[in-house]
C-alpha cells in the first residue's frame, strides 16, 4: 500500500474523532508564522505569485515564492526567491540558501515542470525588469543551479510578467513561454521557446502573432480551449482590452482563433483560470477584474473556443472588491468546480458551484484577516487528504499564509475524471500511436490536476501493459503506445491522485452507490461504450459529459 494510500486511511480515522470546525463556520483555519522565517529580512517580501510543488521528491508539496516589488515600471529591484521545504506536515523550513543559493532577482512569475526529463521539477523565471531569465535546474533533491546561460537564448531578454510550461508541439516535452512587453506596451508580446528534449531551448520565432487587445500582460495560461488536444495560449491583458486567445494548429504555431466576448469592466485584469465549471468536457474561464463594479467574471465555452460572459446568470451574491485571481477547487467534494477569489483587502472568498456551473458566494469560508493576497494555491500540505492553500502576500503586508482546511470539510475521496480522450485505434501492426487525453480533479494547477500518476493500459482484458503518460499543460496528458506484432485494439486510459483514486475510461461501469466515491463519475455519451475498442472508439474521441 503507498504513502498516499496510508495517508488517506489515516485522514478518515482522523476525521471520525477530530473536533468540530472552526468557530464561525470558518472551513480554514490560518496557521500564523507557517511559513516563518520569512524572507526579506524576516519581515517577508511582496510576493506576486508562488508555486505548490514537490520539489525535492519526497512526496509532500513545497513552496516556492517568487518576489518582486516593482514589476508596474520595471526599475529593476530585486528581491529574495523563497523556497520553503515541507515536512509532510506543513511544517516548512525556509530553504533558500541550500536550494537556489539565497538568490535575488525581480522574479514576478515562475513556471516549473521537469523540462530536461529526469523527473524532477525544475523551475523558470523570466526577470521583471527585463534582465537576463533564469533557468534553475533540479539535481533531484530540490537543490537547483541556474543554467540559462547555456539553455536558453540570450538577449534579448522578456521583460516577462507572466510565464508557463507546456508541451506545444506535442513532442514530449515541456516548451516555455514568456510574456513581454509589461511597460514598453508594444511587440513582441512574447517569446515561445521550444524544447529539443533534453532542457535546452531555442526561439520558435513566427510561432505567435504579433499583437493583443490591450496593454501590460500580466497573466497567461496554456489550456486546450477548442478540444482538439493541443495547448492553446490565452494572453491576458492588464489594461484596456480583452487579452488575445491564439489557438495552436498542432505544430506549435499560433494564430488568433476563437473568440472572447469583452468582459463588462474595461480593464485591470490579473488572472485567468480555465476550468470546466458546467461540465460539458470544455474548459471555461474565470477572469478577475477590478474595473468598474470589482467583480470576477465567467466566460462559457462552447467547446469551439468561443467564450460568452454569463456571469450575470451564473454567478450570485459575489460582493465587488479588488481582487488578484480566481482558482478552480472542488472544495466540497461534489465532483465540481468551485471557485475561490484572491482577494486584495478581504478574507479570501469561496462561489460555490451548484454542478451545472451557477455560483453563489458562500461568506465566511476563509477566516480574517483582511490582507492583501496577491496569488494563491491548493494543495495537501499535511497529508489528511483535504486540500490547503497558501497565498501569497503584497503591497498592504508581507506575511505570505497558509490556510489548513479543517474538519468542516471532507477529504478527496473523489477519482480523476478522464474527460476527454483522443481517437487512436486501431493501431497497425508494427506502428507506435500517441494518444493524448484530459484529465479533472480536485484542483486546478499549473502543473495541471494533483495526481501521482496518468497511464494508458493496453489490452486491458489479456496482458494489460501498462504506458505511463507525461503531463502536457492545462489538463492534457501524452502516452506512446508502442508499436507491437499484433497491433493494439482495445486500451483504458486511467489516472490516480495522490489519496490513491483511481478512476479510468474503458474500463467496466462502475457498480454500487451513485456517490462516486472512489471512482470516475461515468456519466456517459451513448457513444461511449466498454471497453474502449476501434469499434467502440467515436471519430473525435470520447468525451465524458
Amino acid at each position: 500500500m503507498n504513502r498516499h494510500a496510508l495517508a488517506a486511511i489515516a485522514a478518515l480515522l482522523v476525521m471520525l474523532t477530530a473536533p468540530p470546525a472552526s468557530a464561525g463556520g470558518a472551513l480554514y483555519d490560518l496557521i500564523p508564522g507557517a511559513l516563518n522565517p520569512q524572507a526579506c529580512g524576516g519581515s517577508g517580501c511582496w510576493t506576486n505569485h508562488l508555486r505548490v510543488t514537490d520539489i525535492d521528491g519526497d512526496g509532500d508539496l513545497d513552496v516556492l515564492l517568487a518576489n518582486y516589488p516593482d514589476f508596474f515600471n520595471g526599475s529593476g529591484a530585486t528581491q529574495a526567491f523563497a523556497v520553503h521545504t515541507n515536512d509532510g506536515t506543513a511544517t516548512f523550513t525556509n530553504a533558500s540558501a541550500t536550494a537556489v543559493g539565497n538568490f535575488a532577482g525581480s522574479l514576478r512569475q515562475i513556471a516549473v515542470g521537469d523540462v530536461d526529463g529526469d523527473g524532477a521539477v525544475d523551475i523558470y523565471g523570466p526577470s521583471g525588469s527585463g534582465g537576463p531569465h533564469v533557468l534553475f535546474i533540479n539535481d533531484g533533491n530540490g537543490v537547483f543551479v541556474d543554467e540559462a546561460d547555456v539553455r536558453l537564448p540570450g538577449a534579448p531578454y522578456p521583460q516577462g510578467a507572466a510565464a508557463r510550461m507546456g508541451d506545444v508541439d506535442s513532442d514530449g516535452d515541456l516548451d516555455i513561454f514568456a510574456a513581454d512587453a509589461y511597460s514598453t506596451n508594444g511587440p513582441p508580446f512574447g517569446h515561445l521557446y521550444v524544447n529539443d528534449g533534453t532542457g535546452t531551448f531555442t526561439e520558435a520565432m513566427g510561432a505567435i502573432p504579433g499583437m493583443i487587445t490591450g496593454s501590460d500582460i500580466d497573466d497567461v495560461e496554456f489550456f486546450d480551449a477548442d478540444r482538439d488536444f493541443d495547448l492553446d495560449l490565452f494572453v491576458n491583458a492588464h489594461n484596456g482590452g480583452t487579452g488575445a486567445l491564439w489557438l495552436n494548429d498542432g505544430t506549435g504555431t499560433f494564430s488568433p482563433g476563437g473568440s472572447v466576448s469583452p468582459p463588462g469592466n474595461s480593464g485591470n485584469h490579473y488572472n485567468a483560470a480555465p476550468c470546466d465549471v458546467d461540465g460539458d468536457g470544455d474548459l471555461d474561464l474565470w477572469i478577475d477584474n477590478i474595473g468598474g463594479g470589482y467583480t470576477e467574471q465567467l466566460l462559457i465555452n462552447d467547446g469551439s473556443a468561443n467564450f460568452t460572459d454569463e456571469t450575470a446568470a451564473r454567478v450570485s451574491g459575489n460582493p465587488g472588491t479588488d481582487d488578484n485571481g480566481v482558482i478552480c477547487a472542488d472544495i466540497d467534494d461534489d465532483g465540481d468546480f468551485d471557485a475561490v477569489v484572491i482577494s486584495l483587502g478581504t478574507p479570501e472568498r469561496l462561489l460555490v458551484n451548484d454542478g451545472a456551473g451557477n455560483f453563489t458566494y458562500m461568506a465566511g469560508a476563509f477566516p480574517p484577516p483582511n490582507n492583501c493576497s496577491l496569488w494563491g494555491e491548493f494543495g495537501d500540505l499535511n497529508g489528511d487528504g483535504r486540500f490547503d492553500l497558501v497565498t501569497g502576500q503584497g503591497e498592504c503586508s508581507s506575511s505570505d499564509e497558509v490556510y489548513l482546511a479543517n474538519q468542516g470539510l471532507m477529504p478527496d475521496s473523489r477519482a480523476p475524471l478522464i474527460i476527454a480522450a483522443e481517437d487512436v485505434l486501431p493501431v497497425p501492426p508494427g506502428q507506435e500511436a500517441v494518444i493524448r487525453f484530459a484529465v479533472s480533479d480536485r484542483t486546478v494547477t499549473d502543473e495541471g490536476p494533483r495526481l501521482d500518476r496518468a497511464f494508458v493500459v493496453i489490452d486491458p482484458g489479456g496482458a494489460g501493459t501498462v504506458i505511463d503518460a507525461v503531463y502536457m499543460g492545462g489538463d492534457l496528458y501524452r502516452a506512446v503506445l508502442p508499436a507491437s506484432d499484433a497491433g493494439i485494439e482495445a486500451i483504458q486510459v486511467c489516472a490516480e491522485d495522490r489519496n490513491a483514486n483511481l478512476g479510468c475510461l474503458g474500463d467496466d461501469p462502475p457498480t454500487g452507490d451513485s456517490s462516486g466515491a472512489g471512482r470516475s463519475q461515468w456519466r456517459r455519451q451513448p457513444s461511449c461504450s466498454w471497453p474502449m475498442t476501434h469499434t467502440s472508439w467515436p471519430s473525435r474521441g470520447c468525451r465524458v459529459v
